[in-house]
């Protein structure tokens, strides 16, 4: 697609998969339920009453913005702080980045080992591999 209407293949590319991207947002907007006792089906009575009850769980150490003693944004600030689940969050979020960067870099670190392109590229797949094989296991 390389000079259709005047724009670069690598635009194209960006033009399509945010179309598609917002196409599917715009479908799940009307797909997935708000909450679970408005899921239309999708979960049987104990289904939902088990998610209903995960929901107060994670409701957090203080209450929400409707309760008497709200006073405002240091409040909500000091609630977040105090609430473990902000922190394990940002563990996982911290540990999240700090791997998704090396998978960046890690074909450019094997390509450095004297390999071809292709050969560095398929060096990269066995993590992948376990990654997803862990997953899976992990599920069940």
């Amino acid at each position: 697609m390389d000079g259709v209407m005047g724009q670069a293949a690598w635009r194209w590319l960006f033009y399509i998969e945010g179309l598609m991207t917002v196409i599917v947002a715009i479908c799940a907007m009307f797909i997935l339920p708000d909450f679970p006792d408005t899921s239309a089906g999708w979960l049987t009575a104990e289904e939902q009453a088990l998610a209903q009850m995960r929901m107060k769980e994670d409701v957090g150490v203080g209450g929400n913005e409707d309760t008497e003693d709200f006073k405002g944004g240091k409040s909500g600030l000091k609630q977040a702080l105090s609430d473990w689940k902000v922190w394990w969050l940002a563990l996982a979020l911290t540990s999240l980045k700090l791997c998704l960067s090396f998978a960046a870099f890690f074909p450019t670190i094997v390509a450095t080992l004297g390999y071809n392109s292709t050969v560095s590229l398929l060096l990269c797949v066995p993590p992948w591999l376990f990654a997803t094989y862990a997953a899976f296991e992990m599920s069940r």
